[in-house]
């Protein structure tokens, strides 16, 4: 990763040219601890970086893990991105495995201490407002995407900061004017572990407020998505990280739902032939403050509403089977330029 000294010195802004003009400009805000879905989401973004569909233009954590960070970094590392920027929560705790989850394995530890990366302890890196004041007031009006696959108190705490040195803006002030689209792993109607888990007034605050466009990934394409046996079986996990993850996460051989994934690929490549909007007009889903989310849609003498979720347009099985078959592809191997899917 790169020093975070350079955050207030401005080195960031060298991850902000044109290199990647007309991609995606993609901010992942994740949970990541030791489900198996938050480090396939964050290695999917890297390979669809290197096939040059996204630039992944930060990661932050919304847990307080002084392991995520590095964790994170291993991955961005593995996939030849060692300096996309990244931040954890303050202050930092020891967790390595969620305490009421322990069928998933860790793998932070093995992230950490096994693979190529240079944080080791996320007591060392930025703030994530500050980080995300930096990245949104860097960018262009209205082209930068957040994939929310973790809980929402980085985005509650941003949209609730001040001007400063970084920006003269507010955080609502950049998210209005930055951020295309906001896309989440969460339901549009009823409850939802990323909304309802930590702190559901923070997902109540951020969703009911948020003035643009809004997209769910829900678990009815979400949790149908099921990968993992080629990769924790075919894949080195003493070399590649994401086989590592998977492989310590749910066991060697087993399959599961790659919630977040999901949600990535959609911030990445859209619809594509993947995906339909659930609803014609699209609506707008309201949380109550045990985040129970009711979805209205835009009726017909209305202007469309800013936000959907997705269906399935074709196979969820089809779909799995091609997201696993992209999140076995390492470094040096040839990007898939013939393919038909994901092309910007």
């Amino acid at each position: 990763m790169r020093d975070p000294g350079l955050l207030a010195a401005g080195g960031l802004a060298l991850l902000t040219g044109a290199a990647f003009a007309g991609k995606v400009r993609l901010i992942i805000d994740t949970d990541m601890l030791n489900f198996n879905d938050d480090p396939m989401a964050i290695g999917e973004a890297n390979i669809l970086q290197n096939w040059g569909e996204v630039e992944l233009i930060g990661v932050l954590s919304c847990i307080n893990s002084r392991y995520a960070p590095p964790g994170i970094d291993a991955i961005n590392t593995y996939f030849g991105h060692p300096d996309i920027p990244v931040a954890v929560q303050k202050p930092i705790d020891n967790l390595t495995a969620w305490p009421d989850r322990p069928e998933f394995g860790d793998y932070l530890t093995g992230l950490t201490y096994n693979f190529t990366e240079d944080i080791r302890d996320g007591t060392y890196t930025p703030d994530p407002v500050s980080t995300y004041r930096f990245l949104l007031s860097t960018s262009a009006n209205n082209s930068v995407t957040i994939a929310a696959i973790g809980f929402y108190n980085n985005l509650f705490h941003l949209m609730n900061s001040g001007a400063d040195d970084i920006s003269p803006l507010t955080g609502a002030e950049l998210l209005a004017s930055k951020v295309r689209e906001l896309v989440v792993q969460a339901n549009e109607e009823g409850a939802s572990y990323n909304t309802g888990t930590f702190d559901p007034g923070f997902a109540q605050a951020v969703l009911n407020w948020w003035p643009g466009r809004v997209t769910f990934a829900a678990d009815e394409v979400a949790e149908n998505t099921v990968i993992g046996r080629r990769i924790t079986t075919a894949a080195d996990a003493g070399a590649n990280p994401l086989a590592y993850a998977l492989r310590a996460s749910i066991g060697y051989g087993a399959a599961h739902p790659v919630w977040d994934a999901v949600a990535v690929y959609y911030a990445v490549c859209g619809l594509d032939d993947v995906f339909r909007w659930k609803y014609p007009r699209g609506g707008r889903a309201t949380l109550d403050p045990a985040a129970l989310a009711a979805w209205r849609s835009a009726a017909p003498d209305e202007p469309p509403g800013p936000q959907n979720a997705l269906r399935f347009a074709l196979p969820n099985t089809t779909f799995a089977a091609r997201l696993e078959n992209a999140l076995l592809w390492e470094p040096g191997q040839p990007v898939p330029r013939a393919r038909t899917w994901c092309r910007h």
